[in-house]
C-alpha cells in the first residue's frame, strides 16, 4: 500500500513539473516569438521599409512553425507559404527543362529530342492543365516532326493536336493573354494542326472526307504563311483527288473497247473529266500558285508534270496553262476557275494514266513545315517570342496571370 502511493506521489510530481507554468511559459515565448521572425519575415509590414521578401528564408521559417507549432493561430499561412514555395520551385525545374528540350529540337529535330519536349511539357501539364502556350507548342512541334517524316507515332501527335485544338478554339484572347499574342500563336495553331490531322488520315487510309474537311479547315486560316497560301494543303488534298482519279481510271481500264465508246464508257469518262475539271486540275494549279518559294521546289517539280499532263489532256492549249495558274495567285482559296475545255471527240475516251508519284508520297514543302515548329520565320511563336513568353517562371503554377497567359 505504501508502495502504491509512492508512486502515485511520483506521478503527481511528474504532472506538476510538465505542467508547471513557468515551463509553459517558455515554451509560449519560443513560439510567439518564432511567430513573430515568420512575420516579418514572410510580410512586408505597411510602416515597415518594404524590403523584398526572403522567399528562402520565409520558407525554412514556415516549414519549422508547421512541425513545431501545429496548433499555432498562424499554421494555416505558414503551411500556405510552404506549398506555395515547393510548388515554385518544381514549376522553375520544369520550365527549365521545358525551355532546354524546346531549344534543343528546334537546333535538329529528331524523334529522341521530340520525345524529350513531350515529356517536359507534360511536366508542365501536370502543374497547370490549361497552360496554353505549352500546349501548343508541344502540339505544334509534334505535327512538324510529323509531317517532316521524322516522327511516326501519328496517334501520339493526333492527341496533342487535338487538346491543342480545344485550348485554342476561343477566337477572345483569355485572361493575362494579349489579344495579338494569342491571335498569332493561334493562327499557326488552327492551320498547322489540322493539316496535320488531314495529313495524319491520309497515311494512316482512315476517312478521306475526313480528311478532306480538316484540310478545308487548314485553308480557312488567312496566315501569311499557313493556311490558304501553304502549298501542303493543296497537295495533300490533290493526293485524296487523285487516288479518286486512280479509282475511276481503273473501272475504266477495265472495259473493252466497244463498251468504252458505248454508254457504259461515257457515264466513267464524264465522271473522270468532271473530277479533273473541278477538282485535280485545279488542285494542282493551287500547288503550283502557291509554291513559288525555294523550300517548295521539290513539289513544284513533282506537280508541274501531272498538270500539265492533265492540263494537254482536257484542253490542249499550252498556252493558257500560265494564265490559269495565276488566277489562283492571289487567293489559292478560291472556287474552282473554269478549264477552257477543248471540243468533245472520241480522243477523250484516252484518258492519262494514272499519275505515277501520289502526293502522299512527295516530301512536303519546307516553309509550311518550319511555321509548324523549328526555327521558322512563319513561328512567330519563336525566337524573340519564345523567350519573352517565360517571362520569369511562376511561384506556383497558379499564381499569376501573367504566367498563364506566357503560358
Amino acid at each position: 500500500m505504501k508502495k502504491s502511493n509512492l508512486l502515485i506521489a511520483l506521478t503527481m510530481l511528474t504532472c506538476s513539473i510538465v505542467l508547471s507554468p513557468s515551463t509553459a511559459n517558455a515554451q509560449d515565448e519560443k513560439q510567439a516569438e518564432l511567430e513573430r521572425v515568420w512575420y516579418d519575415t514572410c510580410y512586408i509590414k505597411v510602416n515597415a521599409e518594404k524590403k523584398p521578401i526572403d522567399e528562402d528564408k520565409c520558407y525554412q521559417l514556415s516549414k519549422e512553425l508547421a512541425e513545431k507549432y501545429p496548433t499555432s493561430n498562424y499554421i494555416k499561412n505558414a503551411k500556405g507559404k510552404v506549398d506555395a514555395y515547393e510548388k515554385g520551385k518544381a514549376w522553375e525545374k520544369a520550365w527549365a527543362r521545358f525551355e532546354t528540350a524546346l531549344k534543343a529540337y528546334e537546333g535538329a529535330p529528331d524523334a529522341n529530342k521530340l520525345e524529350q519536349l513531350f515529356s517536359a511539357g507534360d511536366d508542365i501539364l501536370k502543374l497547370q492543365p490549361d497552360h496554353q502556350y505549352v500546349i501548343g507548342r508541344i502540339a505544334l512541334a509534334g505535327a512538324s516532326g510529323a509531317l517532316g517524316q521524322i516522327y511516326k507515332n501519328y496517334d501520339k501527335v493526333k492527341g496533342y493536336g487535338e487538346q491543342a485544338l480545344k485550348a485554342f478554339a476561343p477566337a477572345k484572347a483569355p485572361e493575362g493573354w494579349q489579344q495579338s499574342d494569342w491571335d498569332t500563336l493561334r493562327e499557326i495553331v488552327m492551320a498547322q494542326i489540322n493539316q496535320y490531322l488531314g495529313f495524319q488520315l491520309i497515311e494512316t487510309k482512315g476517312d478521306q472526307e475526313q480528311a478532306l474537311g480538316y484540310l478545308a479547315k487548314a485553308i480557312q486560316v488567312k496566315g501569311k504563311d499557313v493556311g490558304w497560301k501553304d502549298p501542303n494543303n493543296y497537295l495533300l488534298r490533290s493526293g485524296i483527288y487523285s487516288n479518286q482519279y486512280i479509282a475511276l481510271r481503273a473501272e475504266y481500264d477495265k472495259l473493252t473497247d466497244e463498251q468504252k465508246i458505248a454508254d457504259a464508257g461515257k457515264e466513267i469518262l464524264k465522271k473522270v473529266n468532271e473530277l479533273l475539271d473541278t477538282k485535280l486540275i485545279p488542285e494542282y494549279a493551287r500547288v503550283l500558285a502557291t509554291a513559288t518559294k525555294p523550300g517548295a521546289k521539290g513539289i513544284y517539280d513533282v506537280v508541274r508534270p501531272q498538270f500539265d499532263q492533265f492540263w494537254k489532256f482536257r484542253t490542249d492549249a499550252p498556252d493558257k496553262a500560265a494564265d490559269y495558274i495565276k488566277s489562283y495567285a492571289n487567293d489559292p482559296a478560291i472556287a474552282a476557275v473554269p478549264i477552257p475545255v477543248k471540243a468533245e471527240t472520241t480522243d477523250n475516251l484516252n484518258a492519262p494514266a494514272a499519275p505515277t508519284v501520289g502526293a502522299s508520297n512527295i516530301k512536303l514543302a519546307g516553309p509550311a513545315a518550319v511555321a509548324a515548329g523549328p526555327g521558322g520565320k512563319g513561328a512567330a511563336v519563336n525566337g524573340k517570342n519564345s523567350k519573352n513568353s517565360k517571362a520569369a517562371p511562376a511561384k506556383s503554377s497558379k499564381s499569376s496571370t501573367k504566367k498563364k497567359r506566357r503560358g
